[in-house]
């Protein structure tokens, strides 16, 4: 992957790859700590049908990481005009953890834009009283990672399919940015002190699907419940499999979200 392009929105300079522009629009957002990259597993096949805008988001990847609130009010502004600045009407959505928090918040802002939504283990359904399993905790200190060794070791921790060098190797590489280390602690902040939108669900009139790995320890699957009780979500849940389906079994992430994109 290696076509990026760059758009500036409000003087902030994002990473974005724009594949197959004939395609309905598609759109990536990934989680806390991701990039464009977290997506290599699926870009290439779900372009031969749609059209793929993954980016990094402000704060992450190699996009600007101006020194703001990095609150998911902020992610949405940028979102809508991001899209009005592409110059699309309607489109489709994929998020994943913070991306899924983000998602949700958009389409519930922009309800007759997304056609249809999808969310892998989305941040924000989570009570109040939630601090965090222990995995997380874990993710959270590769902020004070002194080498990608140091995220590697951390990764493998929370789940050895996590264990992968060369993601370590990025991941450092990119938490050693200028402004990287105090967007990623922002972030969190920002997906933990939001507004829940458990009951806000059944507002969304938007077709939705929900991706949930079975062995997740970032956000366990217990908190799918929201989406069970609210709203009209098909959920679909995947075994021996974590936080990030679309990586850890990215053929069977591909075929069902092809799937349901195409019905």
């Amino acid at each position: 992957m290696s076509d990026f392009k760059h758009i500036a929105i409000d003087n902030v300079l994002i990473r974005y790859t724009d594949k197959n522009q004939k395609g309905f629009p598609l759109f990536l957002i990934h989680g806390l700590g991701g990039s464009i990259e977290s997506w290599t597993n699926n870009i290439e096949f779900l372009s031969k049908k749609f059209r793929i805008i993954a980016f990094d988001l402000p704060g992450f990847g190699l996009s600007d990481k101006p020194k703001v609130s990095y609150t998911i009010n902020f992610y949405v502004n940028f979102l809508e005009k991001f899209i009005k600045k592409l110059k699309i009407n309607h489109l489709f959505l994929i998020g994943s953890s913070l991306g899924g928090h983000i998602a949700v918040e958009f389409t519930m802002r922009n309800r007759t834009i997304v056609d249809k939504l999808i969310l892998i283990s989305p941040a924000g359904c989570l009570p109040k009283s939630f601090k965090g399993t222990p995995s997380l905790k874990r993710y959270i200190k590769i902020v004070d990672s002194k080498s990608s060794n140091d995220i590697n070791r951390i990764l493998t921790s929370i789940d050895n399919a996590l264990a992968d060098r060369t993601y370590a190797n990025i991941i450092y590489k990119r938490l050693s940015l200028p402004g990287a280390r105090y967007a990623f602690i922002s972030a969190l902040k920002g997906s933990a002190n939001a507004p829940r939108y458990n009951n806000k669900l059944a507002k969304i009139n938007t077709n939705m699907l929900l991706i949930w790995g079975k062995e997740d320890k970032m956000i366990p699957l217990k908190y799918i419940r929201p989406f069970m009780e609210h709203g009209n979500s098909r959920i679909i849940i995947i075994e021996n499999c974590g936080h990030r389906p679309h990586v850890e079994n990215s053929k069977l992430f591909n075929k069902i979200v092809k799937d349901f994109l195409m019905e």
